[in-house]
């Protein structure tokens, strides 16, 4: 684990350190700009051509390296590593999916430790829109799960999902802020209860006067110590 600090001093809790994480956190960002910018317009032939060319030269070229593989002892790490600061940026691996600021397919998203919450702005790009102007639900879904699963990094807890539900209370709209929020409402053994809302943004921050867009709740186990 070490601790970074942003281009404006924030502090950045992260789990396993990534020795290119400006870089490779620049590049990424680069790149989900320009998929979210093809969904959204088009182009002549000639361009889309070259774009595939440069595309699958670049991918040839990065394929040529050795791969990355996890760490294995990433859940183990919950009990060694201190927990988060209040207020950090929380981040697993620079490219975890769906949340990793290097991961180019990925969300444009932010989670921070709230005393024992997680708070994330999150803004979803026109790459996840289906009805005009709404995020499709399975993406919705999937940043609800990963940012419960990053409670259990501010809580020092090893738990993986075992349910899920998402009650779709209204559109989550594209290219507009909103805020997740989680927390554990009840615990009994290895048992979690996660629940969590999606807020409308209202001047950079949650709208907790509006009824929120989402309600969820999951369910999280802790491993025994004899599981493998």
């Amino acid at each position: 684990m070490t601790d970074n600090r942003d281009e404006l001093g924030h502090k950045i809790h992260m789990v396993y350190e990534d020795s290119q994480f400006a870089s490779r956190s620049q590049a990424a960002a680069a790149l989900r700009r320009l998929g979210n910018a093809f969904v959204r317009h088009r182009f002549s032939d000639d361009e889309l051509t070259s774009l595939a060319d440069w595309a699958a030269a670049t991918a040839q070229s990065l394929e040529r390296s050795d791969p990355v593989s996890r760490p294995s002892d990433y859940f183990e790490r919950r009990y060694s590593d201190p927990r988060p600061v209040d207020g950090a940026e929380v981040i697993a691996f620079s490219d975890r999916t769906f949340s990793g600021p290097a991961n180019p397919m990925g969300v444009e998203v932010v989670i921070k430790r709230n005393d024992d919450r997680v708070i994330s702005r999150v803004v979803f790009g026109a790459a996840f829109e289906s009805a005009p102007g709404r995020t499709h639900g399975g993406a919705v879904s999937a940043l609800v799960d990963d940012t419960m699963g990053y409670l259990m990094i501010v809580l020092g807890e090893a738990a993986y999902t075992a349910r899920l539900e998402v009650d779709y209370r209204g559109g989550v709209p594209i290219d507009v802020p909103v805020w997740f929020q989680a927390w554990v409402s009840n615990r009994d053994g290895r048992k979690l209860v996660v629940d969590l809302t999606v807020s409308p943004d209202k001047d950079g921050a949650p709208d907790h006067s509006a009824d929120p867009l989402i309600t969820a709740e999951g369910l999280f186990i802790i491993p025994s110590p004899t599981s493998s």
